[in-house]
């Protein structure tokens, strides 16, 4: 309980709004330019990263349920959002000063997690296909014979990773890109600190 009320300090409280703010973004811009990648977790992958799995996972629900209204394919995908907020909150506590190999372990670790969430929640709410650029790979391969569940797993493997990628690279450049005296009234924000 102690580390639940650490996480929600008021500065890490103030920041969610900011956070949903980026995902929302994200979201938009990869929509209007119909791009094969979603960019809706960028907001919680930064948040995750200096304050924690709590705090992303409330920046993840509130970021679902806002873009869920545009989109309402994204209300599916909730939990995805808390598994994010959860895997990178607790990726952050490891103490890696390494940046490069940061980022590579955090992208790696992010993809595998979505891949199979995704997967699961796409082949059980949308019998394997999302009204999306992965839903058309997924059928366009599935037209060429292969599984349904190893097109929706490729599918999803090639989204995610570009996906993840340029999410998890952009919260780091935000994160460090931060001022020393702000990044270390965060839990884990001096781990960003230069």
């Amino acid at each position: 309980m102690k580390s639940l009320k650490e996480d929600f300090s008021l500065m890490s409280t103030l920041l969610i709004p900011v956070a949903v703010a980026i995902n929302f973004t994200g979201s938009f811009i990869a929509s209007s330019l119909k791009l094969p990648l979603f960019l809706d977790a960028i907001g919680t992958v930064f948040i995750s990263l200096i304050a924690g799995p709590w705090v992303g996972s409330v920046t993840a629900v509130i970021t679902s349920i806002a873009t869920g209204g545009f989109n309402p394919v994204n209300l599916a995908f909730l939990p995805v959002g808390i598994l994010i907020a959860v895997v990178i909150g607790n990726l952050t506590k490891l103490k890696i000063k390494n940046i490069v190999v940061k980022i590579i372990l955090l992208i790696l670790a992010l993809t595998i997690t979505t891949v199979i969430a995704n997967t699961v929640i796409t082949l059980l709410v949308y019998k394997g296909i999302t009204p999306d650029g992965t839903g058309f790979v997924a059928s366009t391969l599935i037209k060429l014979g292969f599984g349904e569940v190893f097109s929706v797993i490729a599918a999803t493997f090639v989204s995610e990773i570009m996906d993840k990628s340029l999410t998890i690279i952009i919260a780091v450049l935000i994160a460090k890109s931060m001022s020393d005296r702000y990044l270390i009234k965060f839990k884990y924000g001096e781990n960003y600190i230069k």
